[in-house]
């Protein structure tokens, strides 16, 4: 139970980190609550990283080995601590060539962890 509460508060937490898409958009000028969820990427961020953490430590003990679903969780989770290091890091953010990296690493996060649900809810 308490693993599928923190793939739940996860999932919340990776679609509140994409949000961070549209900062350069006029949606969130326009909507406050936009506009505030778009500041807290960062710390939205280290709890995704937390909670997926916590939530793949519970689900292995209780899942029995669900397989493909612990293989793409992994990779999920693996490409999201590369990610938070590299923010952490702050590889000159100012830098055209650290954004791009970003992304594509936040979107690759985001298609492993679409994969890593459906291996779940499928096997």
């Amino acid at each position: 139970m308490p693993g599928k509460f923190l793939s739940t508060i996860s999932t919340i937490l990776l679609i509140f980190c994409m949000l961070a898409l549209l900062k350069r958009c006029a949606l969130p000028k326009q909507r406050r609550p936009l506009k505030y969820l778009t500041r807290l990427h960062a710390p939205f961020g280290i709890l995704l990283l937390l909670t997926g953490l916590f939530h793949g430590i519970l689900a292995g003990n209780t899942d029995g080995g669900n397989a493909p679903a612990m293989i793409t969780g992994k990779l999920a989770w693996m490409l999201l601590l590369l990610l938070t290091i590299f923010a952490l890091l702050k590889w000159n953010p100012g830098n055209i060539r650290w954004r791009k990296l970003h992304i594509v690493l936040a979107v690759s996060v985001f298609i492993a962890a679409i994969f890593h649900t459906v291996s779940a809810v499928v096997f």
